[in-house]
């Protein structure tokens, strides 16, 4: 298991997720605490890169995006981004 660590900044991103996008968010978490190598690779020319994103949300609205540190089985959350089309 790997411990999720946010900071101030990705806090206010992820209080700014609408009501729709917790449920979702949630999800991505649980499964990136098991096995955040399972998300898609942030720089598509670096497939083993420990920068990885996964899209989330009831048609993919929304991503995040963080990075793997192994050696203390740990992933740091860079950035929750949600895309608002038409609210």
């Amino acid at each position: 298991m790997y411990r999720i660590v946010t900071d101030g900044e990705v806090a206010k991103e992820i209080a700014a997720l609408p009501d729709v996008a917790l449920v979702p968010y949630a999800q991505v978490l649980g499964v990136v605490e098991l096995a955040p190598w399972n998300g898609e690779p942030y720089y598509l020319a670096k497939p083993d890169s420990p920068m990885r994103q996964w899209v989330f949300g009831p048609t993919g609205e929304g991503v995040v995006v963080y990075l793997i540190l192994e050696d203390q089985r740990r992933v740091d959350v860079l950035r929750v981004v949600w895309l608002s089309v038409g609210t």
